[in-house]
């Protein structure tokens, strides 16, 4: 028999087993490992997998790329091998003190290049191109200018940081990924497989069969009371995404947009009161100013978000003309209604987590209660050959964000390494001076770098450290210094090149990580621009005089009509540059302090809605 990479299917499927076993043992409440163990363990059999499925090429797969896959698959296993072998040293091995040994030196490169390999062919090179500039800093960057240049670091203690240490490729990033991320890919997993997620589509269908691109309004609402709870954007994306986006697809919107609305619909969850992803909690004791005045801060800022995600959404219905659902595709009302028992585990999940159980727990739990349910109807049942299915397909789903996630992991480690965060702490401090502006952007591009592949509460805490002092110097109200860089280390899960939500969301799409990244960045441009105006304005934080605030909350609203409007190209119909331009400008200048400025953004916003409407309607009358 000729060897290819069909014929290796059940070593796969095997593999498959064996991971998702694995994974339900030590992270399901039934065993405990050890934490390079348990990243070491889920990290090779990703990437074993990865090698089996993934072919290096799309186009051509000829014996020797399935012999080479094969070598480096089992190079996979080996270095897993390896972390158990010398698993008492690793635990106790002290930073900077023990050596590193040649073995160490040799299997730490090896799942260095192996993880670089397998992320190129799961999401493209950006990602890959990414890891090895920051790579090339670490062990160059003693050569370069004063400015970021670091004190050196030895290729062994590089590998020390990025193998040894919970600081690289098995640091925070890829542990969020082999717990709550795998819990909730197997939860999504097996309801798509069991068919139960069909109702949540057909109900989607049914509510929203008028209105024009309906279903990816849906995804809001659930993304954002999942994602306050769950604490956990790229989790949360897993959660909800396997409803949302094949619904989204269905009714014609692009892949890749459709996993940018889901991803950036979780990350929103984040900075949704009253959890707020337990970073609410958090602030409240940080700042001294109780949970109740932490909330009320965060309402405006996360209605405005979600409120121009809505709108960007329905402009690009708008765009590409995708309509409303077509009636044949509207399910019958009375077959949706007997099936309603199939959304038990939604609400069962919701429960267990408002409960206080853990992530993992709830999404195990889940899980176990779809495949008890299932037995209650033929058309859900797990045969064995469903619950293959079902093992395969949450192997699957896990490949890309894990790969990533370890990733993100060398970015995270050589920027842990070299210092580079703090460096930037102290130059943008020397470089903005006294000038609020220049601080503030400054500020945002060091909490995103120090946001990568960090989940919500860590992320908070190390900005609020670092970042929240400095604004508070220069005269910023508490409450909103500790929301301008809350936000910013929250919005690294959906900014390329480290983003965690919209690996996630791409996955769930099967649509390019990069693409979908700069999308989800597009339309979380709310969240890029408002906290720079809730320092300028604190209105938008309910803070100032009943009246100002009234106003800051109208005046915010219309903006962000004219903000998407800009964003997608769309306001009655299809924009020209100059009136793009016109858009932001009205929308900028409305959440700018001051009714001048406001009266300034409405009249540029009611100037292009008439140009607009002038131009619809020569077009009517050109095609009557």
């Amino acid at each position: 028999m000729t060897l290819t990479r069909k014929s290796l299917a059940p070593v796969a499927t095997a593999m498959a087993v064996i991971l998702c076993v694995f994974q339900v043992y030590a992270t399901g409440g039934i065993g405990v490992l050890e934490a390079p163990v348990l990243r070491a363990g889920h990290l090779s059999m990703i990437l074993f997998l990865t090698f089996f499925w993934i072919p290096p090429r799309k186009d051509k797969d000829p014996l020797w790329m399935v012999l080479l896959d094969i070598v480096l698959a089992l190079g996979a296993m080996s270095v897993f091998g390896y972390i158990l072998y010398d698993l008492d040293a690793i635990l106790n091995h002290m930073r900077y003190v023990d050596d590193v040994t040649p073995e160490a030196i040799f299997f730490g490169t090896l799942c260095m290049l192996l993880v670089l390999e397998a992320t190129r062919r799961l999401s493209g090179w950006p990602l890959v191109i990414v890891s090895a500039v920051f790579i090339a800093y670490a062990l160059l960057g003693q050569y370069l200018p004063a400015v970021v240049r670091h004190d050196g670091i030895t290729y062994d203690r590089f590998i020390e940081t990025m193998f040894l240490l919970t600081d690289g490729i098995y640091g925070i990033s890829l542990s969020t990924a082999c717990t709550m991320i795998f819990a909730f890919c197997m939860f999504g997993a097996f309801l798509e497989t069991s068919g139960m997620n069909g109702v949540f589509m057909d109900l989607s269908c049914l509510l929203t069969r008028n209105s024009k691109g309906g279903p990816a309004k849906v995804a809001i609402f659930a993304s954002a009371l999942f994602g306050s709870i769950s604490g956990s954007a790229p989790a949360n994306v897993y959660a909800t995404g396997v409803f949302t986006i094949p619904l989204m697809k269905r009714v014609g919107y692009r892949p890749a947009f459709a996993g940018a609305v889901e991803a950036v619909a979780s990350t929103g969850g984040q900075i949704m009161p009253p959890v707020m992803g337990a970073a609410a909690f958090i602030m409240a004791d940080l700042t001294g100013l109780g949970y109740l005045a932490v909330i009320k801060a965060a309402l405006l800022p996360a209605v405005l978000y979600y409120l121009a995600l809505w709108i960007m959404i329905h402009f690009e219905a708008c765009k590409y003309d995708l309509g409303t659902i077509p009636a044949e595709e509207v399910p019958d009302k009375k077959s949706v209604i007997r099936r309603f028992y199939y959304l038990l585990p939604i609400f069962l999940l919701i429960m267990l987590l408002l409960s206080g159980r853990s992530v993992n727990f709830a999404a195990f739990g889940t899980t176990l209660f779809i495949v008890l349910l299932g037995m209650c109807a033929a058309a859900t049942r797990f045969t064995p050959s469903r619950l293959l299915q079902a093992v395969k397909s949450t192997a699957r789903s896990a490949l890309m964000v894990s790969t990533c996630c370890a990733c993100a992991g060398i970015v995270v480690g050589c920027i842990t390494a070299t210092g580079i965060g703090f460096k930037f702490i102290n130059v943008i401090t020397s470089l903005a001076e006294n000038n609020l502006i220049i601080m503030m952007v400054l500020l945002m591009l060091t909490c995103i770098v120090l946001g990568m592949g960090v989940p919500t509460t860590p992320a908070y805490i190390i900005v609020a450290t670092l970042g929240a002092p400095v604004l508070i110097k220069m005269g910023v109200p508490v409450i909103a210094a500790h929301m301008f860089v809350f936000y910013y280390a929250i919005l690294s899960v959906v900014t390329p090149p480290v983003c965690l939500a919209t690996f996630s969301g791409a996955s769930i799409a099967e649509a390019n990580a990069m693409k979908t990244g700069f999308i989800s960045m597009r339309l979380a441009i709310v969240a890029f621009i408002v906290p720079f105006f809730f320092v300028l304005q604190p209105e938008l934080l309910m803070v100032g005089s009943p009246l100002n605030i009234a106003q800051a909350c109208v005046t915010s609203i219309i903006a962000m009509y004219a903000l998407a409007g800009g964003m997608q190209g769309w306001l009655l119909t299809g924009t020209s540059i100059v009136e793009r331009a016109l858009l932001m400008v009205s929308g900028l200048t409305m959440l700018y302090p001051g009714t001048v400025t406001d009266l300034i953004g409405f009249g540029l916003l009611v100037l292009v809605v008439l140009i607009q409407h002038a131009r619809r309607n020569v077009t009517k009358k050109t095609a009557a």
